[in-house]
């Protein structure tokens, strides 16, 4: 008789604590979802961040590629200024044709103190 009597008040408890339990499972499902939402939003965010920092260091390759073939071009210039000479034979030429057909300079008077 003890058996039977236990056993109808676990059957009468069971639909009130099946209840509670589907409460629980249920307040325990939005709580996950709600972690599971933040965490693909700090997914997204860190996946743009990623994204950006590609596309940064994409960029900065590519300048650095022009500039080194910009500086190697000018220290190609450079070097080649340094071995020749100031002005070319030519230069000077025109310069002392141009010289010779002006004439001498014109000479200047004394200043006065």
């Amino acid at each position: 008789m003890p058996f039977l009597v236990a056993t109808v008040l676990a059957a009468g408890c069971a639909p009130r604590d099946a209840e509670v339990r589907l409460a629980r499972v249920a307040a325990e499902r939005r709580n996950f979802e709600m972690t599971l939402d933040g965490l693909e939003d700090r997914l997204i965010v860190n996946q743009s961040r990623v994204r950006f920092w590609r596309e940064m260091r994409e960029r900065h390759e590519s300048v650095s590629a022009i500039a080194c073939a910009s500086q190697d071009e000018h220290a190609d210039e450079m070097a080649l200024r340094a071995v020749r000479p100031a002005h070319s034979p030519l230069h000077r030429a025109r310069v002392a044709a141009a010289t010779s057909t002006a004439g001498p300079a014109p000479a200047r008077a004394p200043a006065s103190k």
